[in-house]
């Protein structure tokens, strides 16, 4: 059964669109057993998420897109494209196993937005992730992650070294390379590249939606990922889900 692991909200400005209950109530109209939420940067909607997802009786899974400074830039758009947002940080997509993670995940944040000088510029290094890594599954994102930017600016081998400083810092049994697929050709390419690393590595595919917000009623806007559990057929034997952009 698919379970969708990289979602956000509303509570991620700009980027999320619907609010944590619209996000469970439609994971449960389309029966799956489980959810998470990673908003960026924060845990903003985690209290609502959660007890939207007890009385619908399935299980919210919680974590965050942390934003880290060291490991480059986003992906980002294609250079050609007009009225692009200034660079951000990489994030990495973390996800909470149990108290301590929670724990560590809200003390991680806490202590580089302590420091930000204008809201949404904070930035963790990846000492202080190492510090705080316990309990902690690391996901390698869509485009806002650490692989995309690696493929995107060094290739290959740049990736494969970023992988494995995340395997320093996680441990092998917490990195899970995310793939996602929105008929996207430069997204596809990207996956293709993460399936081979996944190989080498030996690490598992993780196929993920990264959603941004549920469906509504009334005609479906083509540009827009929606949360959708049908998965789709990849190469290389693997899965991918049912996203559409």
């Amino acid at each position: 059964m698919y379970v969708e692991l990289h979602s956000c909200s509303a509570f991620s400005f700009l980027e999320g669109a619907s609010l944590p209950e619209d996000l469970v109530s439609e994971a449960a109209r389309l029966e799956l057993p489980a959810i998470a939420l990673l908003d960026r940067d924060g845990v903003y909607g985690s209290p609502r998420f959660h007890m939207a997802a007890k009385k619908a009786g399935i299980r919210a899974h919680v974590g965050a897109e942390i934003s880290v400074e060291g490991c480059g830039t986003q992906a980002g758009m294609p250079s050609w494209m007009p009225n692009k947002i200034p660079s951000r940080s990489v994030r990495l997509a973390l996800l909470a196993k149990n108290r301590t993670g929670y724990q560590n995940l809200c003390r991680l944040m806490t202590r580089y937005k302590l420091r930000e000088k204008e809201k949404g510029t904070g930035a963790a290094t990846l000492e202080e992730v190492a510090e705080r890594a316990k309990g902690l599954v690391c996901l390698t994102g869509g485009e806002e992650g650490i692989l995309a930017a690696s493929l995107a600016q060094g290739g290959s081998e740049k990736a494969r070294r970023d992988i494995e400083k995340l395997l320093t810092i996680f441990g092998k049994r917490n990195v899970y390379v995310e793939v996602q697929r929105h008929f996207d050709p430069a997204e596809e390419t990207r996956n293709q590249a993460a399936v081979c690393l996944a190989e080498g590595l030996h690490l598992p595919l993780l196929a993920t939606n990264g959603v941004r917000y549920a469906p509504f009623p009334g005609p479906r806007d083509p540009r827009c990922v929606y949360l959708h559990s049908q998965p789709l057929p990849a190469r290389n034997g693997g899965t991918a889900t049912g996203a559409k952009r």
